[in-house]
């Protein structure tokens, strides 16, 4: 009965070859020198079966943890709630009390100036924040905690008069974003100063009886197609820290029975964890990520929503990183959600394919040259189409992945 058991493990687990595909693979990687080919991995599933090269070899997956990251907020959050910042305005003084708004970079920053200086607001003595106020508007390349005087530093540089020349370049760009997202925002750009900027978890203002505004951030969904997009690493640490209050990523591994030996997982972004000479990545195996897209698109539509409206579609309406990607590949067009990744050494792809529903796939590929595997992965995403079935190119409407819907960017409370 032992070995029957057994039997049925290994025809269970058991890859569907494709010889196909796996030369194609070979042949592509040869032909870009993406690396060793013992170093790259694909894998599909398709009508319950896995095919692939590797698909049990764990790898790099850089920004395909953002996909991980969405599905635990699917599983533990509200993917239609809003996030409010509060803001108290006294005599000479402002406190910002952040509810955690996973997205205020930039952008919502310089909204929020600009729409304080159309109150009529130029100048204040003091700026004073809380913890749960999530400002941050820099890069990054590898993982870390941003602490509240980071934070701090960063609000003092938009409320320095000195960065005015920075900040008038940074609403341009602003501006151009929001345009090609289908939101004109007019006006020159904002312009306020504060002579400290301090952390102050106990609004300071209570006594004076100050003014109150609140600004409600975009649905949960939206920011999560932002991240996706835009591949927004600090959204994504955010969301990722935010959901593990509820419940750890291992936590949900092992309730949807993805075994811990497949995956190693420390962050929500992909960025690697560098110690001195020492570096950690997040790594996965193809067949994990697999397992992990399907589950993300059955825990979507338990919310009413579809994969497309959290993931980006390539080639299509969406921007961020597909910007230029598949545009020799016409037929693909708007027929793959996915996500990219790219690190030093790095370039991954994984999403699904639209061939007659959803066929979720994965490309990893260890590499010093991740543009050629990103002509790789391009290419084979094509010769997966002509092997596995025809493209259906998505029906569906844009959804904007600017921070901000065009409303009143601030309500008045009392």
């Amino acid at each position: 009965m032992k070995k029957l058991l057994f039997a049925i493990a290994i025809i269970s687990t058991s890859v569907r070859a494709n010889p196909v595909l796996t030369q194609d693979f070979k042949t592509l990687n040869s032909k870009y020198k993406v690396g060793t080919i013992t170093e790259q991995t694909y894998c599909y599933e398709q009508q319950g079966q896995v095919g692939g090269y590797q698909v049990d070899k764990k790898q790099r997956i850089a920004s395909v943890t953002k996909l991980l990251t969405t599905l635990l907020a699917s599983e533990v959050l509200d993917l239609n709630q809003t996030f409010q910042t509060k803001l108290y305005i006294g005599k000479d003084s402002l406190h910002i009390e952040g509810g955690l708004d996973p997205y205020f970079e930039e952008e919502k920053f310089l909204l929020m100036m600009k729409a304080l200086n159309d109150l009529g607001y130029t100048k204040f003595k003091q700026v004073s924040f809380n913890s749960n106020f999530r400002f941050y508007d820099l890069g990054l390349e590898d993982y870390r905690v941003i602490t509240t005087e980071q934070i701090r530093l960063r609000i003092a540089y938009y409320l320095s008069s000195k960065n005015q020349k920075t900040i008038n370049t940074t609403w341009k760009t602003v501006q151009k974003f929001a345009r090609e997202e289908g939101l004109d925002i007019t006006g020159t750009a904002p312009n306020l100063s504060a002579t400290t900027v301090v952390l102050n978890n106990v609004n300071p203002l209570l006594d004076e009886n100050p003014v109150e505004y609140i600004h409600r951030s975009k649905p949960l969904h939206a920011i999560i197609k932002a991240m996706n997009v835009m591949s927004k690493n600090v959204v994504a640490e955010n969301l990722y820290t935010l959901a593990q209050k509820k419940k750890t990523f291992q936590a949900l591994m092992s309730e949807k029975k993805i075994v811990a030996s497949t995956f190693s997982i420390a962050n929500g972004s992909g960025l690697p964890i560098i110690n001195g000479k020492n570096r950690f990545d997040n790594l996965a195996t193809c067949r994990m990520i697999l397992k992990s897209i399907a589950l993300l698109s059955e825990s979507a539509r338990k919310q009413h929503f579809e994969l497309s409206d959290i993931v980006a579609v390539n080639g299509g309406k969406d921007l961020g990183s597909f910007r230029d990607r598949f545009e020799g590949y016409p037929e693909t067009h708007e027929a793959v959600l996915s996500k990219t990744g790219t690190l030093k050494h790095t370039s991954t792809l994984a999403g699904v394919l639209l061939i007659s529903g959803e066929v979720p796939f994965a490309i990893l590929n260890h590499t010093s040259t991740p543009a050629l595997a990103r002509k790789l992965q391009d290419n084979f995403v094509d010769r997966m189409f002509n092997q596995l079935g025809t493209p259906t190119p998505l029906v569906y409407e844009k959804i904007s992945i600017f921070p901000w819907d065009g409303e009143d960017f601030l309500q008045l409370v009392h």
